[in-house]
């Protein structure tokens, strides 16, 4: 069985940045992007994982990494499990604008166990800063198709009974620290 190193940043969820309600969470995730793109550049990608009290944060680009068919069955293992309140891919990625044009945008794709999803993608200039303009904005509950490439965590999870096995770091403890002097 393959495995693979990831570094993961985990911290606490804060419910007044990472909202309940589907469109609050699309629309707090995606101006933090913007904040984010506006003040260092645009952001790499990550996919993070939504708890109900906490918030897990992994790097897509060391996953991308990975052959197929492991890269999506560790996608979907990392955003799919039943624990979750939801599965993020957030950041700068390539899109595909109406008419065909490619470009690099910024990203915000939320999926939930139920398999609704909700995304945003808003264009960058040249200059790699977002254009002026508003974001295109797709749900799941308004009838749009899912788009290629992602989401489906939850059903691939169910469908392939996929879990993901995290193996913790012991803590780098000095030698003779316990001593008393």
């Amino acid at each position: 069985m393959p495995q693979w190193t990831l570094r993961v940043r985990t911290g606490p969820r804060d419910p007044k940045l990472l909202p309940l309600g589907d469109d609050a969470l699309g629309e707090a995730m995606l101006t933090r992007l913007l904040d984010v793109a506006r003040e260092t550049g645009p952001p790499r990608p990550a996919l993070v994982a939504v708890h109900p009290e906490r918030v897990e944060q992994f790097d897509l680009a060391t996953i991308h990494k990975a052959p197929e068919p492991h890269r999506t069955r560790l996608t979907a293992s990392i955003l799919g499990r039943e624990e979750l309140d939801c599965g993020v891919v957030a950041g700068t990625l390539m899109v595909q604008r109406p008419g065909g044009a490619k470009g690099r945008g910024l990203v915000v794709f939320i999926e939930w166990p139920d398999n609704r999803w909700w995304t945003a993608w808003h264009a960058l200039g040249p200059d790699r800063q977002p254009v002026d303009g508003e974001a295109t904005i797709r749900r799941a509950v308004d009838g749009w198709p899912r788009p290629r490439g992602v989401g489906g965590w939850f059903a691939r999870v169910r469908r392939e009974g996929l879990r993901l096995r995290v193996n913790r770091p012991l803590p780098q403890v000095q030698p003779g620290l316990a001593l008393v002097h």
